[in-house]
């Protein structure tokens, strides 16, 4: 049978202290002699100071909730982490191309036109004028042809002999005659299985004295002689063209000006006109070709004076300035081919053609119409930077998708490549991405052990 305690068998019974009584507030609204009731349900106490609350919480509950708060929060912060580098993650490709540096000093002659085993070339032509003021001390009468070069095209296979005075003509109907007979060429096939014209440069002069004869760059010609004979094929195939413009053709009275306070005139002229050549070679020299500055060719022509003012003569000039222009695989294979013992006939650039001097075998090359020349023999010194060629969007292409592990075997099917190394973020991506152009390529050079 079970003890049943009683309160006092707990805690001692101690004598109740007497207390005095609490006074009562009055309200205005309550009776005068209103004896307190405890038996009514309307709270005597309804002005007494309120205590507050205790709550007792349960601590293992809080700490769950607050754990599972922490838990979503790592997961969110971490996979937010983890998607942004996703998407900023980029991976890079570094190749270490083949490379020589050899030592280059030698005298070597190029082609404007392809041969085998031989240098060619091409030649930019850039033409501006230019004009100033001077005193005239009288006038004379001037007749005078314009002339300057054509390149003549043959479309069809066979050399044909053209004579001296062999007419050409223009879309206007001017006339100008070769001034010694030339043999064009006839088309041959290339490489790649297509006609090649055959071609060849002659120097022509205007039927008659005249302005009119100072033809632009770029005119077509064909040789009416062929037609008025009947000679149907040879008028179809063969045609001309003038690289540079015509110049000289005049019919009229010139202004005379005094010999000295000329010449200073003309070479002010000449050196503004050559700055302005120089600036537009370095703008519109095209894509994948090397031009030496030491090649640069500039020609001077004067034109017509024109009266200006009382006393005064407007004096004109031309200056033509042309460079052979070398395509930059094709020279440096030509390079590795002539120095370098152990080249394997694979593409090869010239990295940096200011590492290499160019100087004309013939001082007055320089001043001449190299157009006219049918091959440039020059001088060339350096070091040039030589890098083996290999197709880096054939590469890209194979790698797309693939795990980075692929570039070990990639490479060996790539000759100008030494050595490639893949970097990619985030740390823990291990394959290439799907599009070969999200591959970031880095060229860099590796010494040679």
């Amino acid at each position: 049978m079970q003890k049943k305690w009683n309160l006092q068998d707990i805690r001692p019974p101690q004598p109740r202290k007497s207390r005095a009584p609490r006074p009562v507030e009055s309200n205005e609204y309550d009776e005068p002699n209103e004896v307190l009731d405890r038996s009514s349900t309307k709270s005597p106490f309804k002005n007494r100071e309120q205590v507050a609350n205790i709550i007792i919480e349960d601590g293992t509950k809080s700490a769950n909730k607050r754990l599972m708060v922490s838990v979503v929060l790592f997961f969110v912060i971490v996979g937010g982490a983890i998607g942004l580098s996703a998407l900023m993650g980029k991976t890079e490709l570094t190749i270490y191309p083949e490379h020589r540096q050899p030592n280059i000093s030698a005298e070597f002659t190029a082609y404007p036109d392809q041969r085998d085993n031989s240098l060619s070339y091409e030649i930019m032509t850039l033409e501006t004028t230019g004009e100033g003021q001077v005193k005239a001390s009288g006038q004379v009468n001037v007749e005078q042809q314009a002339s300057g070069v054509i390149e003549i095209i043959k479309t069809t296979p066979g050399a044909e002999r053209l004579i001296k005075n062999t007419r050409f003509r223009n879309s206007d109907g001017l006339v100008f005659r070769i001034q010694e007979s030339v043999v064009v060429p006839g088309s041959i096939t290339g490489s790649d299985g297509d006609s090649v014209p055959g071609t060849i440069q002659a120097e022509v002069f205007a039927d008659q004295a005249g302005a009119e004869y100072n033809l632009a760059a770029g005119s077509t010609f064909d040789i009416p002689g062929f037609e008025e004979s009947g000679f149907v094929a040879l008028y179809e195939a063969i045609t001309a063209r003038n690289p540079a413009s015509f110049i000289d053709g005049f019919s009229g009275p010139q202004f005379k000006i005094d010999d000295e306070e000329l010449s200073s005139a003309r070479q002010a002229l000449q050196l503004e006109l050559r700055n302005i050549l120089l600036a537009r070679m370095e703008n519109e020299k095209p894509a994948n070709f090397i031009a030496f500055d030491g090649s640069i060719a500039i020609t001077y022509n004067q034109l017509p004076a024109e009266e200006f003012g009382e006393n005064l003569v407007t004096i004109r000039e031309q200056a033509i300035l042309q460079i052979p222009l070398f395509e930059t695989i094709a020279l440096g294979s030509f390079l590795a081919e002539e120095t370098i013992a152990t080249y394997d006939n694979t593409p090869v650039r010239v990295d940096d053609p200011k590492l290499i001097a160019f100087q004309y075998t013939i001082a007055t090359t320089s001043s001449s119409i190299i157009a006219n020349e049918t091959s440039l023999t020059f001088k060339l010194t350096g070091k040039p930077l030589l890098i083996w060629e290999y197709d880096i969007d054939k590469l890209t292409k194979d790698l797309a998708g693939l795990p980075q592990t692929a570039i070990n075997n990639a490479v060996v099917g790539y000759p100008g490549i030494l050595e490639a190394r893949v970097h990619a973020t985030p740390f823990w991506k291990r394959t290439f991405p799907e599009l070969a152009e999200d591959i970031i390529v880095i060229e860099e050079l590796k010494d040679k052990e």
